[in-house]
């Protein structure tokens, strides 16, 4: 009865033993497979991406070898000026968002063909509303060049 019990334990033992290293295995080896496929899809992406940059520099030198002659607005500028000493950030990224979308139609534009009093009158004077809170917004200066600036004073109302 002891040597059966015995024979059993090692049996069992054994057994026990094997599971866990082929199980380990099978384990180790699927773990293996997804991470080379996950290297692949990373170097596959690394590569488009490359790419992509390649075809945008072309681009944007051929662009900017078309249009060497004229003076274009490329980028736009927001300074933010509180007239009150308690200022939000959330509210003037807020603003800064809403101001940059009002000046969206600037962006590759020719210089010489911008009229200055409707750029200022597009934000100067307005009142914009986050939630609870009004601002009042007034243009203090505009720069225009191949980057747009504009510093807009904000005042809060009650």
């Amino acid at each position: 009865m002891r040597r059966i019990a015995y024979r059993f334990l090692i049996c069992l033992a054994t057994g026990l033993i094997g599971g866990i290293l082929i199980g380990c295995t099978l384990m180790s080896t699927l773990v293996s497979y997804r991470i080379d496929k996950y290297h692949e899809e990373i170097m596959l992406l690394k590569t488009r991406i490359e790419e992509s940059e390649a075809k945008y520099n072309k681009l944007k030198e051929s662009f900017d070898s078309m249009n060497k002659k004229k003076f274009l607005v490329s980028d736009i500028e927001v300074f933010l000026i509180f007239k009150d000493k308690e200022e939000d950030d959330f509210d003037k990224m807020q603003l800064e968002k809403y101001i940059k979308d009002r000046y969206q139609d600037l962006l590759w534009k020719e210089v010489k063909n911008i009229d200055m009093d409707l750029v200022v009158k597009l934000v100067d004077e307005d009142i914009y509303r986050i939630e609870n809170k009004n601002y009042k917004l007034g243009v203090n200066k505009v720069l225009i060049s191949d980057v747009f600036k504009i510093w807009v004073t904000v005042k809060k109302i009650d």
